[in-house]
């Protein structure tokens, strides 16, 4: 059992990840999001394949976009991915990174295309920042670590005049982008799943 102890948000250092350290990023995404609705109805029961999918899954995509790292000492305890589009949409080099994730669903495979399919026709056709994925270690959330790096990630779409937008498929996590400006704009069903896409105009007020 692991007992490390909670983390004070104050300790919490927030940094761009470098490469050497994309693979850990990838894993603590994979392990903090098994069992996310979308996860669970593209992926099935199987709490340990869904992990070994996504952690593929999450590796090719971290691989080439930036990536907000919170850290409390030499620890990762959080992610937070971005891209600018049109990069957010997979492109040929992204699909071949892919394909061997692809495999790895399976009989899956049929249900994680038409989820990918379905995000990718919400998209937003104008230049956006678009936001994901965002993970904080299970054994250390409630602590802040979240906001921080939402914080960090405004700031820095601010910064830069652009606006922002994200996939969800939890309606506690709508809550949360709200204190940061974002804003629902369209509601689906994904695989029976609800999903919330939400945009933040660029310079709207942060907490």
């Amino acid at each position: 059992m692991d007992t490390t102890a909670p983390v004070p948000t104050a300790s919490v250092r927030i940094a761009p990840v470098p490469a050497s350290e994309r693979e850990a990023a990838a894993a603590l995404a994979a392990r903090a999001m098994r069992n996310n609705p979308m996860h669970v109805a593209a992926l099935g029961p199987n709490g340990r394949r869904r992990v070994d999918v996504m952690h593929r899954a999450f590796t090719a995509m971290l691989a080439d976009r930036p990536v907000l790292g919170a850290w409390q000492g030499e620890r990762l305890v959080g992610v937070a991915a971005h891209t600018a589009s049109p990069r957010c949409q997979p492109d040929a080099r992204q699909l071949v990174r892919l394909m061997p994730t692809v495999a790895q669903a399976r009989t899956s495979t049929p249900r994680l295309l038409r989820w990918l399919a379905t995000w990718g026709r919400h998209d937003p056709a104008t230049p956006h920042s678009h936001l994901g994925p965002v993970a904080v270690d299970p054994r250390f959330r409630g602590r802040g670590i979240g906001s921080a790096l939402l914080g960090r990630y405004v700031k820095d779409l601010d910064d830069g005049g652009a606006p922002g937008y994200l996939e969800t498929d939890r309606l506690a996590n709508v809550r949360l982008y709200r204190r940061f400006g974002f804003e629902v704009v369209h509601q689906a069903g994904v695989l029976g799943v609800p999903n919330w896409f939400m945009v933040r105009p660029p310079g709207r007020q942060r907490p």
